[in-house]
């Protein structure tokens, strides 16, 4: 009876993804935003004036590059029509790959990409992706084609593993795979390992090199399933047996290298005791713990340009670092302060509506989101090791393309503004500044006390070189803000780099691409300066030593 019942409820779920399919998104509604923002609200009082104060000298910790990463998977048009192009002769190309993606994808320095997914992972055929093009199969897309052509259209294996590396050369980032742990097994994850590690005296190693590629390309972080602990995925199972699987994989792969790190699958709270079964199975075998993030999850939603909704998404920053928190406090009780691993961000970002997998509308709101996240990444450097963007291409994207142009949007900058000139090593500092209270939001459970004035202070390893990130939070008021530096004495003028548009509703679109852009200019500095931080803006100030 049970499954009668189960089988029925399945069956209306897949009717009401049709009828959603179908009726729901081509006639508009849940659109992803208003058109006409509103600009009239009152702005309110202004917030007291800041203080930043800094000690140049005390190293905090160190921030791997790899928190710098993003995230693409056969999606909508994230790869397909995105990044792989081929037959599109509007567009420059390099073989298949987009020179306009490639171009815009090198500007991020983005350390590392996770591919093919993602829950397409967890179906993934990693051996119809290899070899001649032309004998590879046109696939359905078994994980999303539920949703419909648009989120889950058919591909041609066209980009496969050799192509996928081929782009991670051209825009120097490193490589972060995920097998196929829901319908795989552990020995055809083994031979995807040899076919990009191994030598020619490998079977797999001989078949690279047939196809084109001589040299191992030497990939050191894989994934192990991807949220198994969700009904939604592919292989989805309770969380000792995923361990024990995992061990499986574990073992089979570390036989073909044993210099390679794996990520395996965690959860936050909303999954109970999932992250404690894993690491009580398997802690001694993982490298990383993944946790995936999106905020606020309200995938129905018609989100507006108000100062309310400009708070409620900001917001989701400080609910992502409570959640960080929460997984690194399991981790600890189990594997013990010394032995702890690092966490895995691999999958955040900022989702509010369907739409936005195949409408890449983000306004600056989002940015301010996205640099707040990097805040927060910097804060947590000792706990966060590896993180992604979800995703970089068309779907919830950093970038946006057309048959014929391109666009980034305000994450894309937030992201760039922190990739390309925060140093190696947080340094100790102090923020006073107002703050802002909030009411629980979406998957945000909790009030959150959002500050006015968000900060990152890094420097690099010769101490030689000092890069304070302000981020005022505030939707209309700008921020005074008095910085003393101790311990460095920075020349009398300063490079200034500020991520900025003329709303905190403004946002980049194919017509308007740089309504919100990143402007650089200068400023006095001293042991002791202050400096306006503008609103709704993120700004990176870099000192030079005398």
């Amino acid at each position: 009876m049970v499954n009668i019942n189960l089988h029925k409820f399945i069956k209306l779920v897949e009717v009401g993804i049709y009828i959603f399919r179908l009726f729901v998104l081509p006639l508009g509604l849940f659109k992803v935003n208003k058109e006409i923002p509103d600009l009239q609200e009152p702005a309110g009082p202004s917030p007291s004036p800041s203080q930043i104060t800094i000690d140049a000298e005390k190293i905090v910790s160190e921030i791997d590059p790899r928190i710098y990463g993003s995230f693409i998977e056969v999606l909508g048009k994230c790869i397909y029509q995105g990044i792989w192009d081929e037959g599109n002769e509007n567009v420059p190309l390099l073989d298949g790959l987009r020179q306009d993606v490639i171009e815009e994808v090198r500007s991020l320095k983005i350390s590392n990409i996770r591919f093919p997914g993602g829950c397409f992972a967890d179906t993934n055929s990693w051996k119809n992706g290899i070899g001649p093009r032309e004998d590879r199969p046109v696939e359905s897309n078994k994980q999303w084609k539920k949703y419909g052509p648009v989120m889950g259209p058919k591909h041609n294996n066209h980009f496969g593993t050799d192509e996928y590396l081929q782009f991670l050369k051209e825009v120097n980032s490193e490589a972060y795979i995920s097998i196929n742990f829901g319908s795989g097994t552990p020995e055809e994850a083994a031979q995807w390992l040899e076919y990009t590690n191994g030598d020619q005296s490998t079977e797999y190693g001989a078949l690279r090199a047939k196809n084109g590629h001589p040299e191992p390309y030497n990939v050191k972080i894989w994934g192990i399933g991807n949220e198994t602990f969700g009904s939604w995925e592919t292989g989805s199972r309770p969380a000792e047996e995923y361990a024990q699987d995992y061990l499986k994989f574990n073992k089979k792969m570390r036989e073909i290298d044993s210099s390679i790190k794996f990520v395996a699958v965690g959860a936050d709270f909303d999954y109970g005791n999932w992250s404690r079964t894993v690491l009580e199975v398997a802690g001694k075998e993982i490298d990383y713990l993944s946790l995936h993030v999106y905020i606020p999850e309200r995938v129905s939603s018609t989100l507006g340009n108000t100062k309310r909704e400009f708070y409620n998404i900001i917001g989701g920053a400080f609910e992502v670092e409570r959640r960080i928190h929460w997984i690194d406090n399991v981790i600890a009780e189990v594997m013990g302060e010394k032995n702890k691993i690092p966490i895995a961000l691999d999958e955040w970002g900022v989702i509010w509506n369907t739409r936005q997998h195949f409408e890449g509308y983000y306004t600056l709101r989002e940015g301010l989101f996205a640099a707040s996240v990097f805040e927060i990444l910097h804060r947590n450097s000792s706990i966060v090791k590896l993180a992604n963007f979800a995703q970089l291409v068309n779907v919830v994207p950093m970038i946006v393309t057309s048959q014929t142009d391109i666009y980034h949007n305000p994450i894309y900058l937030a992201h760039q503004l922190f990739s390309n000139y925060a140093e190696q090593f947080m340094v100790d500092f102090q923020v006073t500044t107002d703050y802002h209270l909030n009411p629980p939001y979406g998957n945000i459970r909790t009030e959150i006390e959002i500050p006015y004035l968000g900060c990152s202070v890094t420097v690099n390893k010769e101490k030689n070189r000092l890069v304070i990130i302000g981020i005022n939070r505030h939707h209309a008021h700008n921020i005074n803000t008095t910085i003393s530096v101790n311990n460095f004495d920075p020349k009398p003028a300063a490079k200034v780099y500020e991520l900025n548009g003329p709303s905190h509703s403004a946002y980049n679109y194919f017509d308007k691409k740089n309504e919100v852009k990143i402007e650089q200019k200068e400023t006095t500095s001293a042991s002791e300066f202050t400096y306006t931080f503008p609103a709704h803006s993120v700004t990176a100030l870099i000192l030079e030593k005398k």
